[in-house]
């Protein structure tokens, strides 16, 4: 039988004519239009909206609201610029809580997906990995002139660049429970290497990586850190500590993902240099 998904977003409001409105237009529709496709092939899909409260009407189709966050990283530690980041861990609780789907999926707001997306990433599950085993997925980014949901065809066409972030994943619902993801908060830097790297444990060390099949794309390149070092440092020593509490609760084998990402990416920005240099960059 074919498995069933729950697609995990997190909007919030903000102008239609905004960068991020723009791209959420074309992610909403890109949604509705690879949901109905998978579903034509007997594929039991969600799109679950978590939000904050009072960000409701931020939710368009094909998602509908699945919860309500009840706090964000300002109940934890006040940062500088304010911004009322949800934590990671809060929002895949909830949205696991609120399905009885096999699998989630997790991806940002201004991440598109092509039309088969559904039917390739059951593909994947059931032919290409060892049953339970999460993996992630590379987007591609393409030229930032595409700015419609009427250029749609268009983008799936694009060639675009390999982006070797983590913005998309796919898990089996199960595991978020076992997850410690500290109260890292979306938004900024290394929540996203922290969930590969818990993935990773809970899962037995069999995290993936797909870059080989043109799943999904991002409108343009721009990032703009400066802004966000507050809730960068944060972030750092949230997965910092939920980093050493895994290695006590797992034997984590040298040559895993897990221990790469904690020596190539983890360690490096760790380092006092690392950090003065982020200080003058802020």
């Amino acid at each position: 039988m074919p498995i069933s998904f729950a697609h995990i977003i997190n909007p919030f409001p903000c102008p239609e004519d905004s960068e991020h409105g723009v791209a959420s237009r074309i992610t909403y529709e890109s949604l509705r239009i690879a949901a109905e496709q998978g579903r034509g092939y007997g594929i039991h899909i969600e799109v679950n909206a978590v939000v904050l409260l009072g960000d409701e009407i931020a939710i368009k189709p094909p998602a509908k609201l699945s919860g309500i966050l009840e706090r964000t990283v300002q109940d934890i530690c006040p940062l500088r610029p304010q911004r009322p980041y949800p934590l990671i861990s809060d929002i895949l609780r909830v949205g696991a809580e609120s399905t009885n789907c096999d699998y989630l999926i997790f991806s940002n707001m201004d991440i598109a997906v092509q039309p088969d997306f559904y039917l390739q990433l059951n593909e994947i599950i059931e032919r290409r990995f060892e049953p339970g085993a999460p993996f992630t997925v590379y987007r591609r980014n393409i030229p930032s002139y595409f700015n419609s949901t009427d250029q749609l065809p268009e983008m799936y066409r694009e060639g675009g660049k390999i982006a070797y972030g983590y913005d998309c994943f796919v898990f089996p619902k199960s595991y978020v429970a076992q997850m410690d993801l500290g109260n890292c908060c979306i938004g900024a830097a290394h929540f996203d290497y922290l969930l590969f790297m818990a993935l990773d444990a809970v899962s037995g060390f069999r995290v993936r990586r797909i870059n080989d099949i043109p799943l999904t794309f991002h409108i343009g390149n721009g990032i703009a850190w400066s802004s966000q070092m507050d809730y960068i440092e944060y972030n750092l020593v949230e997965s910092l500590n939920a980093i050493e509490r895994m290695r006590e609760r797992f034997l984590v084998p040298e040559e895993s993902n897990f221990a790469r990402m904690e020596r190539l990416h983890f360690r490096p920005n760790a380092r006092i240099d690392s950090r003065l240099l982020r200080k003058l960059k802020k």
